[in-house]
C-alpha cells in the first residue's frame, strides 16, 4: 500500500512536471549564400559564368531553397542557372549541399552595355531570405 501511494505521487509529479515544461524545437536554421566574384568588368554580349552554392548549418528534409533575380532598370540581361533561363522576378529551385565546392553555376548574360546592379535573393521554405547585391560594367 505504501508502496503504491508512492508510486502514484511519483507519478503525479511527473505528469505535472510535463505540463509545465515546453519544448523548443528549432525550426529554421542559418544558411549561406556563397558565390564566387563575378569581374568587374565583363564583355558586352558575352556570358561570363561563376560558381554558386547554398550552404545551410544542417541539412534538413523537407527545407527548399529558391532563387530569384532582378537587375536594376533600365539595364537589360538574361541570368542562366545550370543552363537554365531565369526570367527577372522568376523563381527556380535550387539545392543546398554541404560541400565545400559551389554545385551550381550562374552564367550572366548582359544585353546591353553600361552599369548593371544586380541583386540575388535566396529564400528558404520558412521565410529567411538572404540577399547579395553587386555592380558589374558591360563594355562593348
Amino acid at each position: 500500500m505504501k508502496t503504491s501511494i508512492y508510486w502514484a505521487c511519483g507519478l503525479l509529479l511527473a505528469v505535472a512536471a510535463c505540463q509545465t515544461e515546453s519544448l523548443d524545437i528549432q525550426r529554421t536554421f542559418p544558411f549561406q549564400l556563397e558565390m564566387d566574384a563575378f569581374p568587374a568588368s565583363i564583355p558586352w554580349q558575352k556570358p561570363t559564368s561563376v560558381g554558386f552554392g547554398i550552404k545551410p548549418e544542417y541539412l534538413t528534409s523537407g527545407n527548399a531553397y529558391r532563387l530569384s533575380w532582378q537587375v536594376a532598370a533600365p539595364r537589360k540581361a538574361v541570368l542562366l542557372l545550370n543552363n537554365k533561363v531565369l526570367a527577372p522576378g522568376g523563381k527556380i529551385v535550387v539545392s543546398a549541399n554541404m560541400s565545400r565546392l559551389l554545385s551550381d553555376t550562374l552564367t550572366y548574360l548582359p544585353t546591353d552595355s553600361g552599369s548593371h546592379a544586380l541583386t540575388l535573393r535566396v529564400v528558404d521554405s520558412m521565410g529567411q531570405s538572404k540577399d547579395t547585391t553587386f555592380t558589374l560594367r558591360a563594355v562593348n
